[in-house]
């Protein structure tokens, strides 16, 4: 039996760096990818918990084998915060309508109207 059910709302976000951690199957700190006898590197770009390429090889987070393991996250600490090329337009226009001394938005009541309508609702942090 199908239960159908209509959608109402969808809400796409942004994950903070706990969650993320928390997530993550494995730290990324190297950028090699196979030691010398040709096995995937722990902490390197094809680290074995993150997931299995290689038919004789079982993922060391879920046990699972090609075909099996989905694959996981893995995640690498960076030294200093970085913007998203993807976001980078987005932040610069809300950023421009934000007081730089207390962070209140600076829009009109009407121009808060029109972005409610195009479904843009702004949710403070206090």
């Amino acid at each position: 039996m199908i239960v159908r059910k209509k959608i109402e709302e969808i809400e796409f976000g942004l994950l903070n760096s706990k969650r993320i951690r928390k997530m993550s199957a494995s730290r990324i700190y190297t950028s090699k990818t196979y030691d010398e006898d040709g096995y995937p590197v722990e902490g390197g770009l094809m680290d074995p918990r993150l997931g299995v390429i290689d038919p004789g090889i079982r993922c060391k987070t879920c046990g699972g084998r090609l075909g099996e393991c989905q694959g996981h996250f893995g995640h690498v600490e960076l030294t200093r915060p970085v913007v998203h090329v993807g976001y980078a337009k987005e932040i610069y226009n809300i950023l421009r309508v934000t007081c730089r001394v207390c962070g209140k938005l600076l829009l009109t009541e009407e121009q808060m109207m029109q972005s409610r309508e195009q479904g843009l609702e702004p949710k403070t942090i206090d």
